[in-house]
């Protein structure tokens, strides 16, 4: 786990400065303190800046970026190829010489012997810049799960990329704010590739690849569609899905295992992190170090669940208290490390520093197991959602009716639970649809009201409903798959695993997620959806290790590391002012604070305004 930033010249004919390769680095030094390199081609038209976090190969001969043994592909590479070894070996006999035990090289030769289809053989998260001395080509690309990010920017003459945003914001002249960028915020509380907060910044889509030649620029390319492989369930009864589930997650787990330092566990108490944690501990040879948060406040504590777990599967187990007042004192530090704005994240934030503090630098993550196995509410508020849709657009009226009795709603005094029945109505037909109104922040007449006039129209081109249709391939999927994809398509890749790696990359901590995997996705796909996604909790997760995860796990109201942001919003424990901004109008962010104040809407639309203080004043 690493950071990569690079320039390519491909227009412009001024040599890239090494100095500026060496800065990017430096911004980005907490995410590989343990080693740093930089990399001009001979005709100085691309330059790479790398900062290693040592987890493969510890040896100085996995030193980034890293050349062919003829010099002729350089690489700039964050991730981990879980099946690497296997690669190595076929590479090997194929005869390609090989002078590290590094994943990183197996991509170099990999890609020389196969290719773009390489992209197709590798197990594992990935973002990278491959360069083609030869051919004067660089290749940018992303695994197909969306796990490691990649930033890019292109002036008409060069590009630059890094893993993080505020790397790019060093080199790149035109640090304007992107309007449809806020817009997408406000919809979603993050905001989805390609755009990001900034105007010339862009983000390499998931599953996609790129390439820069010697005198312009591609459009990325997508290369796999997690649709190809939710479409295809083969007949099979609980007991046989049992030992399928079991099996494919024990395969997964053991390919995240692998690495030259200890790999450790986040440990919540509930069923995503005890289940891995109970397999991890079927396949490794020794105890593994677990990690919690025994926070204060009751309510918010799960550590005495978190213990059960590590007594039932022997880990090393690791409890860092936290008072409520220290974590929210944490939050303006946590609120910088976002490097995009989220509405998400500060947990992960304070469970990485808490778990580097316990000496690991790879933890496993749960993160996955609710969108594979059905855990959200989503899955059962969605289909109700539609089913009345479907109804009332069967009556003469009904649709004008839904409409309406939403604007009524809106105009009366009313609680959080009544804005949901409105956002519900107000609704369209269709998943996407029904989804936003479960999901979505502010719906786009909301978010034309907070944006200033000159900037409006943004409001309509980021609909978030016709992009989440165009995002995902709804038609391709049976009714059963549907909100499993929209899931991983918008919440877990535009959200959760982008705050993960901000989050956890901070702290120099590398995540790794088992859960969200493309080998077990297509493994887990064959098992019809209604019985993949059997409760109660994720029956057939809890139920894969042995022991299964207790019953005082998981027979009790889903939780998760929560924070009092509602509390602290009005006793006046986190600053609340308004953001002040050209783009941002005031009257329509008084209205939000408006509402909050009346106990009319959450505390995430507050909190919403609030983070993009931070990132535009």
């Amino acid at each position: 786990m690493c950071g990569l930033a690079g320039l390519i010249h491909y227009r412009d004919d001024a040599p890239v400065d090494p100095r500026a390769l060496d800065e990017m680095g430096r911004i980005q030094r907490h995410r590989g303190p343990d080693d740093a390199g930089t990399w001009v081609s001979p005709d100085r038209r691309a330059g790479f800046s790398h900062q290693r976090l040592a987890i493969v190969d510890l040896s100085p001969s996995g030193h980034q970026p890293m050349l062919t043994s003829d010099g002729l592909f350089c690489i700039a590479y964050n991730g981990e190829i879980y099946n690497y070894p296997k690669l190595r070996e076929e590479l090997i006999r194929l005869g390609h010489p090989f002078l590290s035990t590094s994943d990183t090289e197996v991509i170099l030769n990999g890609y020389r012997e196969w290719g773009i289809e390489v992209l197709d053989r590798l197990r594992g998260m990935f973002a990278f810049a491959l360069y083609d001395v030869e051919r004067r080509e660089t290749l940018l690309a992303r695994d197909p799960m969306g796990i490691k990010p990649l930033y890019y920017s292109d002036d008409g003459q060069r590009v630059a990329f890094a893993s993080e945003v505020q790397t790019l914001k060093q080199v790149v002249r035109d640090h304007e704010p992107d309007p449809e960028g806020v817009a997408s915020f406000l919809s979603w509380g993050s905001i989805p590739a390609p755009r990001t907060l900034h105007r010339a910044i862009r983000a390499l889509p998931p599953a996609s690849w790129m390439r820069i030649g010697p005198d312009r620029m591609g459009e990325p390319q997508v290369y796999y569609h997690l649709e190809q492989d939710l479409g295809e369930p083969e007949p099979m009864g609980a007991d046989q899905a049992a030992q399928w589930i079991r099996e494919a997650l024990l395969d997964s787990v053991s390919h995240h295992m692998i690495a030259d330092v200890p790999v450790g566990a986040f440990l919540s108490g509930g069923v995503d992190s005890s289940a891995l944690l109970g397999l991890m501990a079927e396949i490794h040879d020794g105890p593994i170090c677990t990690t919690t948060l025994a926070m204060e406040v009751e309510d918010l504590d799960e550590a005495e669940l978190a213990k059960q777990a590590a007594r039932l599967y022997c880990s090393d187990h690791r409890e860092i208290p936290m008072t409520i007042d220290l974590a929210r004192e944490r939050i303006p530090l946590a609120l910088r490390s976002l490097d995009q704005p989220s509405i998400d994240g500060i947990n992960t934030y304070l469970v990485a520093e808490a778990t580097v503090a316990a000496g690991l630098k790879v933890a496993v993550s749960g993160v996955g197991g609710d969108e594979l196995f059905g855990g959200y509410e989503t899955f059962k508020v969605i289909p109700r959602i539609e089913e009345g849709h479907a109804l009332l657009s069967r009556l003469p009226g009904g649709t004008a009716f839904a409409r309406g009795a939403a604007t009524m709603i809106r105009r009366l005094p009313r609680g959080p639970n009544l804005s949901r029945v409105a956002r519900a109505l107000a609704s369209g037909l269709g998943t996407a649809s029904a989804y936003f109104a479960t999901r979505g922040l502010f719906f786009p007449h909301e978010v034309r009201g907070l944006l200033a006039p000159a900037v409006r129209d943004a409001a309509e081109a980021t609909s978030p409903v016709a992009e989440l249709e165009t995002r995902v391939r709804l038609q391709d999927l049976s009714p059963d798959e549907r909100i499993s994809a929209i899931e991983m398509r918008q919440y877990l890749q535009c959200q959760l695993l982008r705050d993960a790696d901000a989050m956890a990359m901070r702290h120099s901590l590398e995540v790794r997620t088992p859960l969200v995997d493309r080998d077990l996705l297509r493994a887990l796909a064959r098992v019809p959806a209604p019985l993949r996604q059997a409760g109660p909790a994720k029956k057939w997760l809890r139920e894969a290790p042995r022991p299964a995860v207790p019953d005082d796990l998981w027979a009790r109201k889903k939780q998760g590391f929560t924070l009092p942001f509602d509390h602290w919003l009005r006793a006046g424990g986190i600053d609340a002012t308004l953001p002040d901004h050209p783009l941002l109008d005031r009257a329509g962010l008084l209205g939000v604070k408006r509402d909050f104040d009346k106990g009319q809407v959450s505390w995430s639309r507050l909190w919403a305004l609030i983070v993009l203080r931070e990132f535009l004043n």
